[in-house]
């Protein structure tokens, strides 16, 4: 006999179904351990992963674990549903008697109508982060995606033998750079530093770019006034490192630190109208990196205000330049504003353009904003057409990356083949920030990938270590070049790994 089922009861249950299928694709799950005496721990969250609607529960061994979850940011979207971005666990019972033996946890979570507690009660000392791999913790602070395993032992292999000396305060002094040195702090080595620890995992790393940030922070007075530079520079307002501090540790603090640096940012102003004003591609970079910064950790309407107001101005810049100037894919400015001597010729410089192309591309990460799309592609094709020159035979005629283009008086240009392929890094990340954008749009871009291959290679030539040398650092003279060479090129490795696979 076969049994009948109403045609109703069908569509129930298929619905019914369904339902019980998008429930169970919407039920996730990590596994990450902790010290067994650690009662308080912290989760960065990559965009999109956790709603903050959410019911959560942690597990060991199976077992439920009592605790309390605090909300402490969410990612800054568009859309209604917020999502978290650093989340809280405090354990409820820990016990003292397995001392500090390592637990290992699982943490679940599904839909729910009831949103997790923020700030639900206060860090009273800095929690145990945790993380389930180094891609979820790539993925939630420097916006990569995410990843498997790329291939980046050729970046941070060389990164840490200069990290080994930059971080040797005997060694920095030996070579003339004392810790109140103030020119050795440009280019945020905080930020540098903390991304090797999120590359690589090694917790030496961690503590580094800690005790480099108190260094930093304890030398901004009241107004945010770098201590040890005693006239107002922009260029020494430096925001990520704070920035990752604060996803890294949970430490409330920073978000006021970054308010006051925020603020004193606002001296800056992005329009270029006069060719006779200051202006350089590293101050607009600086500008935009602090009200980005100060935006993701606040929310703050102004700041998304200010980040928009700098984009559509390096967007005049770029694509309605001043004086008639033909279109060249670069925010074009005379040589006197940039540098403080007669000469009106337009100029753009290639690294420092690396600089306002890495807090673009920050940008067009958290947000697919189109304008910094439409300057990183820009900027792509500035580079092989204006941005470098070719060294004599005694360096066998390599391609280099200017230092400064001045597109209608080449006797102004700044170019030495000595000191440009230190800006091989820089200029490459660049590069495939650009291709990363081009690919989207299916452009042609074999000749820049062509170019973007030569200044990787240059990159992994700077970084290796000679079979004679065993030591175990590399020295980098002047040590603010660690800055500009790491700082801005986290994303290299997975570029290349990426533009590699995408090939054809």
């Amino acid at each position: 006999m076969v049994n009948y089922i109403p045609q109703y009861s069908i569509f129930t249950f298929l619905v019914m179904s369904f339902i019980s299928l998008k429930s169970l694709a919407q039920d996730s799950s990590i596994a990450f351990s902790a010290p067994s005496n650690q009662s308080i721990l912290l989760l960065p969250v990559p965009d999109k992963q956790m709603a903050s609607n959410s019911l959560l529960k942690i597990t060991q061994q199976g077992k439920k674990v009592s605790a309390s979850y605090s909300l402490l940011n969410t990612w800054n979207t568009k859309e209604n549903q917020k999502f978290v971005r650093l989340l809280a666990i405090q354990l409820t019972h820990v016990s003292s008697t397995l001392k500090n033996k390592p637990l290992n946890y699982t943490l679940n979570w599904s839909d729910s109508h009831k949103t997790i507690q923020k700030e639900a009660f206060v860090l009273i000392k800095q929690p145990y982060l945790v993380f389930p791999n180094k891609s979820w913790l790539a993925e939630s602070i420097l916006l990569h995606p995410e990843t498997n395993e790329t291939e980046n032992d050729w970046y941070t292999e060389g990164q840490t033998l200069y990290a080994n000396f930059i971080t040797n305060e005997s060694l920095l002094k030996e070579k003339g750079y004392p810790k109140t040195k103030p020119s050795q702090w440009l280019f945020d080595r905080p930020r540098a530093i903390y991304q090797l620890y999120i590359l690589t995992g090694e917790v030496k790393w961690l503590t580094e770019a800690s005790k480099l940030t108190d260094f930093y922070i304890n030398n901004l007075d009241s107004s945010g006034q770098f201590k040890l530079k005693q006239d107002f520079d922009l260029k020494y307002l430096m925001p990520n490192g704070l920035l990752y501090d604060y996803f890294l540790t949970g430490d409330s603090e920073i978000e006021s630190v970054l308010k006051i640096l925020f603020e004193k940012s606002l001296r800056w102003t992005p329009e270029y109208k006069d060719e006779y004003k200051f202006w350089t591609e590293r101050h607009q970079a600086a500008a935009l990196n602090l009200a980005i910064a100060y935006w993701e950790i606040s929310g703050s309407q102004k700041a998304k205000n200010r980040i928009d107001d700098i984009v559509e101005a390096t967007v005049q810049m770029v694509f309605n330049p001043i004086n008639n100037w033909p279109l060249r894919g670069c925010p074009q400015h005379t040589y006197k504003s940039h540098e403080g001597k007669s000469g009106n010729s337009p100029v753009c410089s290639p690294w420092m353009m690396a600089l306002l192309g890495d807090a673009l591309w920050r940008y067009y990460r958290l947000t697919d904003d189109k304008k910094s799309a439409a300057l990183l592609n820009a900027f792509g094709d500035f580079i092989p057409n204006h941005g470098i020159h070719f060294s004599d035979k005694r360096l066998k005629n390599m391609v280099l990356p200017l230092y400064l283009s001045s597109m209608d008086n080449k006797l102004l240009q700044i170019k030495n083949q000595w000191t440009d392929r230190q800006h091989a890094c820089d200029v490459a990340s660049l590069i495939g920030k650009s291709l990363y954008i081009k690919k989207q749009t299916k452009e042609d871009t074999l000749l820049l990938q062509e170019l973007f291959n030569v200044f990787v290679q240059q990159c992994k030539d700077m970084s290796k270590q000679s079979k004679y040398d065993k030591k175990d650092f590399l020295p980098m003279l002047p040590p603010r070049r660690f800055g500009w060479t790491y700082s801005t090129t986290s994303d290299l490795p997975w570029l290349t790994s990426w533009l590699s696979s995408s090939q054809g």
